[in-house]
């Protein structure tokens, strides 16, 4: 019979599925009895619950207020500039270039290698 090579991944899950296997037998019949109808209590408890039911519902609503609020803060415009202040923004493009024009110094600066140095 060929089988297929193992890994320690497998050797590991083979160890605990035996582990497991060992662990369930050793338990004695009264203490599954007892877990048994603990489980079946839990869980008939769970189904009368109303607000157990409103808390989804509560959870789901404020998730979509979130999602909703996040979508309309992305997809919003940016704003827009008053007419005069666009218009004094505009008069003269020049005054961006007159701060590189005054200061040859700065160019000799950038391009020495003084600067590398630093």
């Amino acid at each position: 019979m060929n089988r297929p090579p193992t890994s320690r991944h497998d050797d590991f899950e083979r160890s605990l599925r035996q582990l497991q296997q060992h662990a369930e037998g050793a338990v004695s019949p009264a203490t599954l009895a007892r877990l048994r109808q603990a489980r079946q209590q839990a869980t008939a408890g769970a189904d009368a619950s109303p607000w157990r039911r409103r808390g989804w519902w509560l959870a789901t609503a404020c998730s979509a207020v979130l999602a909703v609020t996040v979508a309309v803060q992305f997809n919003r415009t940016p704003p827009t500039l008053p007419p005069s202040v666009a218009a004094d923004a505009g008069d003269d493009p020049s005054d961006d270039t007159l701060l590189f024009d005054e200061s040859p110094e700065l160019y000799l600066w950038l391009g020495s290698d003084a600067l590398a140095m630093e």
